[in-house]
């Protein structure tokens, strides 16, 4: 396996944060096991002759397969499952479902779109009850077009099977065989996915009522991270809510539009709620703005 050199190292890790906000400063053997294989691809010396090659690329094509590479895209059906509850029964009951519009969600990083299918798994169960009548669409969005592709053919294997709630597996997915199982197409209906640079402003310039953006900041230094969480914030609607891994902060992510309400779900001010809040405190817009510490003093919770 070829070694990078440490301006190599300074080179492409600088280039990924830069572009992509990904932190890869304490991850050079992790670049060296993963593009090592690239440069006896395109014929390279070294990481040096790599870099050129891929500079020097206008197509993109090897960027892209760069990225990849080095993107982590671990995820699973069900992860963090507080979440969901929290949807469910604290987030769709305030909900105006009469008003003839539709819920938007936004799964943004979502990999290979076990996220997504789990959110549209839940909501349609909720529809079945009848504890969401309006209609919902969800964005699954991420950097990797390899990640991408895996979950728009929603196709997996025997470990995503037995993470599936049982009633899930005959209503919403086909049968398990040869080691898989696909996605029903009524499910995928609910989803589109697209390619996304977090570190850029959404093209769609769409607005959600729900954002969900986990095990995504870690992976971020505090300063893409407060950029990245500011560029969140504008696509997510006044009173729409923020979920993030029970494993990320948002230290430092100083004036934020976000209200913490519990462990890892926020919610964006400026909404009819907040308006009441004001009528009731005249100090309530002290306390509006998350920066990065919860304080227990707010009475936001």
């Amino acid at each position: 396996m070829v070694k990078l050199t440490e301006n190599e190292f300074q080179t492409i890790s600088g280039y990924v944060r830069m572009h992509y906000g990904i932190n890869l400063e304490k991850k050079q053997f992790l670049i060296e096991s993963k593009l090592w294989i690239e440069l006896a691809r395109c014929k390279a010396d070294n990481y040096t002759d790599y870099w050129q090659k891929v500079r020097m690329d206008h197509t993109g094509e090897m960027e892209q397969r760069m990225i990849d590479l080095l993107t982590t895209n671990y995820t699973y059906f069900c992860r963090e499952e507080a979440h969901f509850s929290f949807l469910m029964n604290q987030i769709l009951p305030k909900l105006d479902q009469n008003s003839g519009g539709m819920l938007n969600i936004w799964c943004a990083a979502c990999a290979t779109g076990q996220e997504c299918y789990t959110l549209a798994m839940y909501l349609l169960d909720c529809q079945n009850m009848g504890k969401l009548t309006m209609p919902f669409r969800i964005l699954g969005s991420d950097i990797s077009e390899k990640a991408l592709k895996a979950a728009e053919k929603g196709r997996y294997g025997s470990g995503d099977y037995a993470r599936l709630l049982p009633h899930w597996k005959g209503n919403y997915c086909g049968a398990f065989a040869g080691g898989e199982f696909e996605i029903k197409q009524k499910v995928k209906d609910q989803i589109r996915f697209q390619k996304h640079n977090l570190l850029t402003p959404l093209p769609s310039g769409g607005m959600f009522q729900v954002i969900f953006c986990r095990n995504v900041l870690i992976y971020f230094r505090e300063q893409e991270r407060s950029q990245l969480v500011k560029l969140i914030c504008q696509s997510l609607k006044p009173g729409g809510y923020l979920f993030t891994s029970f494993s990320e902060t948002l230290q430092g992510c100083s004036n934020m539009p976000l209200e913490y309400i519990q462990p890892a779900v926020y919610r964006r001010t400026g909404g009819q709620a907040d308006e009441k809040k004001k009528d009731k405190n005249p100090d309530y817009r002290r306390f509006q703005t998350v920066s990065g510490v919860h304080d227990q003093n707010t009475g936001l919770r």
